[in-house]
């Protein structure tokens, strides 16, 4: 078997097996910017839950309208693969629920729907409740 013969054998089995590392290497990029963008789509639901939390003495109607223009800003310029296509904030019965829908059109079409919540705790009530709890056990 000739040198040059062994030379041309490797040519071809690494014409053929380019494109299939090339296309392994591509699929592990963009997963890894999706996992990327949706824990920052979690992170901002998060964040912006507690930021509603602890703003305690504010109206749910006011408290709703500050948080849905929130929404839209926090994740702007931080996500590298996915488009927002749906984010919304809703409070209800003391509890503030943040949502992000988010979607690629690479590998088929990515969707992900981050939601977090936090609870609305107001310290005047919940003082006021123990204390008539303590009492009632005098």
């Amino acid at each position: 078997m000739s040198v040059r013969w062994r030379r041309g054998s490797f040519t071809v089995e690494a014409s053929i097996l380019m494109p299939f590392l090339i296309l392994i290497v591509f699929v592990m990029v963009c997963l890894g910017l999706f996992w990327h963008d949706r824990s920052v789509l979690a992170s901002c639901a998060a964040e912006l839950a507690g930021k509603g939390a602890a703003r305690k003495y504010e109206t749910d109607a006011h408290l709703e309208n500050w948080l849905t223009t929130e929404v839209a800003g926090l994740v702007e310029g931080r996500l590298y693969l996915l488009s927002v296509t749906e984010s919304g904030a809703k409070i209800s019965w003391g509890k503030i629920t943040v949502t992000y829908t988010g979607y690629s059109p690479l590998l088929g079409g990515l969707k992900t729907r981050e939601q977090e919540s936090a609870s609305r705790h107001n310290p005047v009530s919940t003082l006021r409740k123990s204390r008539q709890i303590k009492e009632l056990a005098e």
